[in-house]
């Protein structure tokens, strides 16, 4: 009897472990996830430009999206938990979209050059990534870039950082970090800082003003984490940025006009085109 009974528990038991198990939602593939989360993307873009507010076009459009892949959104939700505990193969994900964005970018008409090249006085001397994706998670925040410039830099040059950033936030605050640092030859440091919090086209310059030459380049992109106890730390959170450039700009050549200008104490350049009984006039002090 005891026995019977026994077996009878145990079946009851694994008969209920299985339809726990049913009623869990499985987890979307990677490749199918990926084109999920690119769809997001677009949907955060559309939200930002229809009237109506941010918010609510954003929840509109991301259930289209779950509605156009027959998805769930318990399934995306436990599916993002399971990503965001295995973020090798979630930053993945974001690495493809983050390069699908700006091959459709160049589609339209958006070049990572801009026609620059290191032959003019102007030159993109970027030699990383053209875009990259971060989410909140470590390693995968920084993104950080290091360049030694060659001869063709000269003192004096300007450096400016030109990007475009992308969001797909669920939750939480936006907070990017982006900074553009160089040495210059007397190996003091000087430094551009600024947040990235929307999706915009963005630009930061520094100048070798004192033209003591730019002997290292130093910066990096960082997505910071939420510090709110209220955000949830299993939710979408992306950053991306694209269309990097950095570009080297000489400092402008003195004109070669035929008249200089007088300088400031009233003397007469020599090479001034001036008759010869006029140059040989003192000059007058009152």
């Amino acid at each position: 009897m005891r026995k019977a009974l026994f077996f009878f528990i145990a079946i009851m038991l694994v008969e209920a472990f299985a339809t726990s198990c049913d009623n869990t939602p499985s987890i979307i593939s990677s490749g199918e996830m990926e084109k999920i989360l690119y769809d997001y993307h677009l949907a955060d873009a559309m939200a930002l430009q229809a009237e109506g507010g941010y918010e609510k076009n954003a929840f509109k459009y991301r259930a289209a999206v779950l509605k156009k892949y027959n998805v769930s959104q318990g399934e995306f939700d436990s599916s993002m938990v399971y990503y965001m505990r295995h973020t090798d193969e979630l930053h993945t994900m974001y690495q493809h979209i983050s390069d699908r964005m700006q091959e459709e970018a160049n589609k339209l008409g958006a070049s990572s050059s801009s026609g620059i090249t290191a032959a003019g006085d102007s030159a993109d001397v970027w030699n990383g990534e053209r875009s990259l994706a971060l989410i909140p998670n470590e390693p995968y925040n920084l993104y950080s870039f290091n360049l030694t410039p060659d001869t063709t830099f000269h003192k004096g040059d300007k450096l400016l950082l030109n990007f475009k950033s992308d969001f797909i936030f669920q939750d939480g605050m936006r907070d990017g970090v982006v900074v553009l640092s160089v040495v210059l030859g007397n190996d003091s440091v000087t430094s551009n800082v600024s947040h990235i919090s929307s999706s915009t086209p963005m630009s930061l310059m520094i100048s070798d003003n004192d033209s003591l030459g730019i002997k290292k380049i130093r910066g990096f992109f960082m997505l910071s984490k939420s510090m709110d106890a209220n955000t949830s730390s299993t939710t979408l959170k992306l950053m991306s940025i694209h269309d990097i450039q950095l570009i080297r700009i000489h400092p402008a050549k003195p004109t070669n006009g035929n008249t200089p200008a007088t300088p400031t104490d009233g003397r007469i350049p020599v090479n001034a085109n001036v008759p010869d009984s006029d140059r040989m006039k003192p000059q007058v002090t009152r």
